[in-house]
């Protein structure tokens, strides 16, 4: 131990002496060290920090798998399948995927409260106890049972001061009344920032093959994780045999854990960008190896001198070692504090969506992931430094001045070495942040089928018992219009149940007069249903391409119409006209599918709606006050309803007088997340603006790196080769030949760095092709450019020095010692 501390001061007092290059080291991995655990705290946050609820690894949703992906919703008469079976799950329960909300009133301003209606084993297969009170029993999870709910517990405190006398008092939800039976542990918020439980209440006797239902369930004591799969899948297989038409041919009941669900979709991205941000880590290894390797050449006769007085090669590397290693450990507390500054930065910068718990921090393993990098990191640019000079050639040492050491060819050669590998580096993430930006530009040019300036729009969650039906949505719709309508200034109005850009549903379609033959196929389709008024169209300038739009006319108790867009018209009628073709929508649905089939009168543009880097669906468009009664019920009940309107220009002003005339339809109605379409549209490319920020900046990073790297090299080269250069001068050599002479030297090891990179690229980017839009993975344009911009970057650095060898002067440099 005594060692150890003789050799940590003695470590001090070289750092201490060098303040130049201290601080440039400590920078460099601040920054490199910084990044690493930035993003590995919402890594850690978002997929290895256990979800927080009791035997997280015991809770699986169940999906069902297809060949083009996954579908993460059940219908009823699955989940009542499943909660009968003894294995593999101990509880099981189900919850609607999409949540409108409530709306409480009462005491106080109306307000729309995020919450879900849940079956009674919610909080036993989470594991969750109420602070107060208790959950739901099975008495009260029955159709028509009692109105109870439970309160989330920041809702407790903001509404009722946190008092413990709330249980048994009533809460006004949707116009009814319901009685508050329990309050939930403080920031359980599950799901989707839940604040408010209530009973779900399924008729589990219900044969409707429609899927919304999230399911969760908690596997029994002793399960093995990989047999919950195999056993829901057999389980599956038996619904089927049970009754055809409750699990399609084409799909496979299966279940994932409940953190690996959540976290699978943003999980390609974060390794990306964390592989990323450990490309930028090893090339500021490899610059501080070269910064070692041209101390240690400078400090050759010191350690010869310690040889020659009995030194062992050993004890000569610990020592260099632990000055590496007292380099890194001050670089990585630098870069904790960096990263824990850069967080709030970071999580500012995520898109939403993005499946980050609360209290993303430095925890115990964020700090034990820190100080691993950092060993490591000394370990990796010391090391080589370190065996170089612990084993110094005596008699050469000992004649040479420390100004003039060189470190030998090796020492040379090996700086060299170091050089490709980080530009080498430098060349891979700069070619994938060009990749990342050039996709975002396309994605930035891409139509997505909608005019968004000028347009407002806002969320309602109706009650279902004043609204519940077409007859009374769409006398609703109708006066909220009107009064819209008559404002000064507003274009146009329309109401839509989804927004573009929103998660919404999907019904299947039969095509009347097509034989259904033995696979149905030619008879049937499959497509985004869209209940919008005719003022939708307007609001948005979606293009009419044939027949006609909606109308006014088009209402409860007339004749059934529908408009659909082009690529419904190209998938299920290719060649065809679509005009006049009758559908009849809801295959399999007996309540709530159409109960009569419904013309399609005309076809508009396509919209982008699930996103703009995706193609366009089949989308149909019919009026709200023609859906089927309970399924109009059912989206009332499940998703918050939209308003949109066009003004001339700024929506602002709009923002407080549209509301006003809602509210004087409907006195009691909240009107919540008044916001531009821009900001939604803007808002659905948040996940790729993120990868391409954050990427683009470890590219910069690493584009300095590489830049100061080479300069340091070359820099150190020219200083080595004072006396060479003035003598060379002193025989003739012009300027111009010795500036040539070091930018050879440079452009040689840069080179070979740009091949290894560019090949290096062409194999990684394959990777990350699924974060790519309108642009190959190996892009043509985007393989030359990079590298020619790193070129010219290199071309900088390497001309300071350069001009600084051409600048010396021969009398000066031949006494040069």
């Amino acid at each position: 131990m005594s060692t150890l501390l003789d050799d940590v001061r003695f470590a001090v007092r070289i750092l201490r002496k060098t303040p130049g290059f201290t601080a440039v080291a400590i920078l460099t991995l601040a920054l490199a060290i910084g990044a690493n655990t930035a993003l590995f705290s919402v890594v850690n946050a978002v997929v290895l920090r256990p979800l927080p609820f009791p035997q997280p690894e015991r809770l699986f949703q169940v999906v069902r798998r297809h060949v083009g992906g996954t579908s993460p919703s059940l219908s009823v008469p699955q989940f009542a399948f499943l909660s009968g079976q003894s294995q593999p799950f101990a509880h099981l329960t189900a919850y609607p995927a999409l949540n409108g909300g409530f709306n409480l009133t009462g005491d106080g301003i109306p307000e729309r409260v995020p919450g879900t209606r849940t079956t009674a084993s919610f909080f036993e297969v989470l594991g969750v106890r109420p602070a107060l009170g208790r959950g739901f029993v099975p008495e009260e999870d029955v159709p028509g049972g009692p109105r109870v709910l439970v309160l989330g517990h920041g809702l407790w405190q903001r509404r009722f001061g946190g008092k413990p006398d709330v249980l048994g008092r009533s809460l006004q939800l949707n116009g009814e009344s319901y009685t508050i039976i329990g309050v939930a542990p403080p920031g359980f918020r599950h799901p989707e920032d839940s604040q408010l439980w209530t009973p779900l209440q399924l008729d589990r006797t219900n044969t409707e093959d429609a899927h919304y239902l999230t399911v969760v369930g908690r596997v029994n004591p002793g399960m093995a994780p990989e047999q919950v799969a195999s056993l829901v899948a057999v389980q599956g297989e038996q619904l089927r045999a049970s009754r055809v038409s409750a699990l399609n041919r084409e799909y496979r009941m299966d279940a994932e854990g409940l953190q690996q669900r959540g976290a699978s979709r943003v999980l390609p991205a974060l390794l990306m960008l964390l592989g990323a941000s450990v490309l930028v880590l090893l090339i500021a290894c490899v610059n501080l190896a070269n910064l070692q390797l041209a101390r240690a050449a400078t400090r050759e006769r010191e350690l010869a001198v310690r040889t020659a007085l009995g030194a062992s090669p050993s004890r000569l590397l610990r020592q260099l070692l632990t000055e590496s290693l007292l380099l890194s450990g001050l670089g990585g507390l630098a870069g904790l504090l960096l990263a824990s500054w850069s967080i709030p930065a970071l999580l500012m910068l995520a898109p939403e969506g993005l499946p980050i718990p609360e209290g993303v921090n430095i925890d115990g393993t964020v700090l034990a992931f820190t100080l691993g990098v950092s060993v490591l990191t000394g370990l990796v640019f010391g090391l080589l430094p370190a065996l170089k000079a612990s084993r110094p050639e005596l008699q050469d040492s000992l004649k040479v001045s420390a100004s003039r050491a060189a470190g030998g060819p090796g020492s040379q050669r090996t700086r060299r070495l170091l050089v490709v590998g980080e530009v080498a580096l430098a060349v891979i993430l700069l070619i994938g942040a060009a990749l990342l930006v050039k996709s975002f530009a396309t994605l930035m040019g891409t139509a997505p089928g909608i005019d968004t300036q000028g347009v407002l729009t806002m969320k309602l969650s109706l009650p279902e018992a004043r609204y519940g039906t077409p007859e009374s949505l769409e006398s609703f719709i109708r006066n909220v219009e009107e009064r819209v309508r008559a404002l000064p200034g507003v274009q146009a109005v329309g109401f839509a149940t989804t927004l573009p850009f929103e998660d919404g549903s999907d019904m299947m379609f039969t095509i009347e007069g097509r034989d259904p033959g033995p696979g149905g196929k030619d008879a049937e389709g499959d497509a985004d249903y869209r209940p919008v008024t005719a003022g939708y169209f307007q609001a948005l300038k979606i293009g009419l391409v044939r027949g006609r739009l909606l109308t006014g006319a088009d209402r409860h108790g007339s004749t059934p119409v529908v408009v659909i867009n082009e690529t419904a018209a190209r998938r299920y009628w290719p060649g065809q006209d679509p005009l006049g073709q009758r559908i009849t929508i809801g295959k399999g649905l007996a309540q709530l599918g159409d109960p009569a089939p419904r013309e399609i009168v005309g076809v508009v543009r396509d919209v982008r709606e699930n996103g703009v880097q995706r193609e366009a669906p089949p989308i149909l468009y019919l009026p709200p006050g023609q859906m089927p009664a309970q399924l109009s019920t059912m989206i009332i009940r499940m998703l918050p309803q939209s308003f949109l309107v066009r003004t001339p220009g700024d929506t602002t002003p709009f923002a407080t007088s549209v509301p006003r005339e809602i509210q004087a339809v409907d006195s009691m109605q909240p009107v919540t997340n008044l916001q531009p379409m821009e900001d939604i549209l803007s808002r659905s490319l948040g996940s790729q603006r993120f990868n391409m920020t954050l990427l683009g900046l470890m590219a910069g990073l690493a584009l300095v790196l590489a830049a100061v790297g080479i300069y340091g090299v070359l820099s150190y080269l020219v200083n080595q080769r004072t006396r060479e250069i003035g003598v060379r001068l002193a025989l003739g050599a012009t300027r111009g030949e010795v500036v040539r002479l070091i930018l050879r030297q440079g452009l040689s090891p840069v080179g070979l760095g740009l091949v290894l990179g560019v090949a290096g690229a062409a194999g990684l980017t394959r990777l990350s092709s699924s974060l790519l839009f309108g642009v190959e993975a190996l892009d043509v344009s985007v393989f030359l450019l990079a590298p020619v911009g790193l070129v010219g970057v290199a071309l900088v650095a390497m001309w300071l020095p350069a001009r600084r060898a051409a600048r010396v002067d021969p009398m000066v440099a031949l006494r040069y010692d």
